[in-house]
């Protein structure tokens, strides 16, 4: 993006909230925070981007890289979420040292945001303090840039995991966006595995929003698959595994054998002495006395 102008220059003015964002497009990307990457997953397509050495995610804005154009013919935003650093244009913190908030922004090129109508910008101006929608970007543009690093530190560690790769131009050549190699991704070792997760489960969620992203993207934009050497055969993929396999597979290698008998007294050990069934009752006397009598 282009340099900004401190705010301080338009002290006395207004702003009001883009509703057309066709001025995105002239990059392409807007950056992504910490905090609303797994929900820009489920609408645009999830780029890493080095800028100045330094990793940074995106998001892919324009129509030729999109299933699904974000952006129609008169700039209105199409999708369902809108990013945080579109909602917060035209204003960035500035990099420098700033006594007063309203030293601390900057202003980029602008579409009408700023002027006579809107929300004001400073209600103080010997101390620089901002009006309460102004304060509110402010703080939200600082949220940004701390969640800019920690997003940094994670896609550093995907970049050192060897499970990034570019993805594919206009005329087919490599671009400077990134993505989640998927076979790289799912080939990683335990230990790599753990290495990733070792601080923070940041990067491993951040591997699968881009990988769940891809969906958004324009087949011919997404990375070839590395060529095969002549005669290699592809591996068929293993049939799904049922928990019940592991038992069920040696079952008739078990050494063991069943018989009809009882493992213990039903009425003793679970009903209790007191619920057992009663004993047979003794033969009376007058059935047994003529018995006696024949055998006499």
């Amino acid at each position: 993006m282009s340099e900004g102008v401190p705010l301080l220059a338009f002290i006395n003015q207004r702003f009001a909230p883009a509703r057309r964002f066709g001025f995105a497009l002239e990059t392409g990307f807007v950056p992504i925070n910490d905090t609303e990457y797994l929900l820009t997953a489920h609408h645009l397509p999830l780029v890493v981007r080095i800028v100045a050495g330094t990793p940074i995610l995106a998001a892919l804005l324009r129509t030729g890289d999109l299933a699904r154009p974000a952006i129609d013919a008169e700039g209105a935003w199409r999708l369902g979420y809108l990013p945080i650093a579109l909602r917060t244009y035209p204003f960035v913190l500035a990099e420098r040292e700033a006594a007063r908030p309203i030293d601390e922004i900057d202003v980029l090129p602008h579409h009408g945001q700023i002027g006579a109508q809107g929300a004001v910008i400073c209600v103080d101006f010997a101390s620089g303090q901002l009006g309460p929608e102004m304060t509110a970007i402010r703080n939200t543009l600082h949220m940004t840039r701390a969640g800019g690093k920690r997003l940094s530190a994670a896609l550093d560690l995907l970049r050192i995991a060897g499970v990034l790769v570019p993805l594919v131009g206009g005329n087919g050549e490599s671009r400077s966006d990134w993505t989640v190699d998927p076979v790289a991704f799912a080939a990683l070792g335990e230990a790599a595995s753990a290495g990733l997760a070792r601080q923070s489960f940041l990067p491993l969620d951040l591997a699968g929003a881009l990988l769940f992203s891809r969906r958004h993207l324009q087949p011919d934009r997404l990375p070839r698959p590395a060529p095969r050497t002549l005669g290699e055969a592809a591996k068929p993929a293993p049939p799904p595994s049922d928990p019940a396999d592991f038992m069920l597979a040696s079952l008739e290698a078990m050494d063991f054998a069943l018989d009809g008998s009882d493992l213990f007294d039903l009425g003793d050990v679970v009903l209790g002495a007191e619920f057992a069934p009663p004993e047979p009752a003794p033969e009376p006397a007058s059935a047994a006395a003529p018995a006696k009598e024949l055998a006499a």
